[in-house]
């Protein structure tokens, strides 16, 4: 008998033993690492700026050539409703790209309040963030990035 008692005793510390281990384990661990993959829907108003961020950067990237810039800057002027030379100086002036250009007068136009798109430059120049400036706005993200997908231009058509 004496045996069988020496045994529970030597069970129970290692048992004790190796769930002090295990947490000792999973306290070093990442909370990344130890999080599960979840099927729940992204947040909307990220998958928004991806999307306006994507359509930024096809704009810009298209507008890299002279000829590219001269249909970026005819398409987004017949778009906009704004003359090509007020979008050139703005593009200048703002130093910024003209996915960036029509990205303002997307906020600025979807904004619930008058707001030119001048003064959402300077509210992005004094650091605010996008979803920020959308939230002072009173814009909906997702507005701005379908209008952004619209101002991307037309896909290309696939060589045969």
């Amino acid at each position: 008998m004496a045996r069988s008692g020496r045994f529970r005793v030597h069970a129970r510390s290692v048992r004790t033993l190796l769930a002090a281990m295990s947490f000792l384990v999973l306290a070093h661990v990442p909370a990344s690492a130890t999080t599960t993959t979840s099927t729940a829907p992204v947040n909307s108003k990220e998958t928004s700026l991806e999307r306006i961020q994507r359509a930024v950067a096809k704009i810009n990237a298209e507008a890299s050539t002279p000829e590219g810039e001269a249909d970026v800057v005819k398409r987004l002027s017949a778009q906009l409703a704004v003359s090509p030379d007020t979008l050139q100086a703005q593009h200048e002036n703002w130093g910024v790209g003209y996915g960036e250009v029509a990205m303002v007068y997307g906020f600025a136009r979807a904004s619930k309040k008058p707001v030119t798109p001048d003064q959402v430059v300077e509210m992005r120049r004094s650091g605010m963030d996008w979803d920020v400036i959308a939230k002072n706005l009173g814009v909906k993200v997702d507005t701005v990035a379908t209008r952004m997908k619209k101002n991307a231009g037309p896909k290309p058509t696939p060589h045969k």
